[in-house]
């Protein structure tokens, strides 16, 4: 029994323990897109896409300088026709739970960024969303980076933006990309 514990600790120490030499930047972008159609003229549709720049210092760290551009568009006849364009650049500490080795790489991040939003269009009653927002955000994000290769890999991810930097807000903004990274 004793010896299938210290086997089990040297593979644990082994797969977290983080390669140095794997540091370096990573190139990554995506995007996603989505449509509701609740009649023949009344429709939802959400347009996203980002690009990230990160320097890691490990395999399994790093720093990242993203950018995400967000177009959420509603015409529902008579209740609501808004247009919202979201750009958020954001700094980043990424954390992945796996090492470059593996085949399928988890990973979460926390940053912190700006949100500048742009609305137009109305709502039943004469309504009018608020014109513009400026706004400092938390970024928290999650998502899982399959390497094809040592240094491309497809990458998906969930991020939440945190309006005013407050956490209970977690479930207002999320957005899910798929793309591709490339580790240079």
């Amino acid at each position: 029994m004793a010896n299938w514990f210290w086997i089990a600790l040297a593979t644990l120490a082994v797969v977290l323990t983080p390669d140095r030499a794997a540091a370096g930047f990573e190139v990554s972008t995506g995007f996603s897109f989505n449509r509701s159609n609740y009649s023949d003229n009344n429709y939802s549709w959400t347009r996203r896409w980002g690009a990230t720049l990160g320097y890691h210092f490990s395999d399994r760290s790093g720093i990242e300088l993203t950018m995400q551009d967000v177009v959420d568009r509603t015409f529902i006849g008579g209740y609501e026709d808004t247009t919202f364009h979201d750009r958020i650049y954001s700094v980043d500490w990424y954390q992945a739970l796996a090492g470059k080795n593996a085949p399928i790489q988890p990973f979460f991040k926390i940053g912190v960024g700006q949100l500048n939003r742009d609305a137009s269009g109305s709502y039943a009653f004469g309504g009018t969303p608020p014109l513009q927002v400026d706004q400092l955000t938390g970024v928290l994000g999650a998502g899982l980076r399959i390497y094809l290769t040592r240094t491309i890999g497809l990458k998906s991810e969930a991020t939440s933006y945190l309006s005013g930097g407050r956490l209970s807000t977690w479930k207002d903004n999320i957005g899910f990309t798929l793309g591709i990274s490339i580790y240079l």
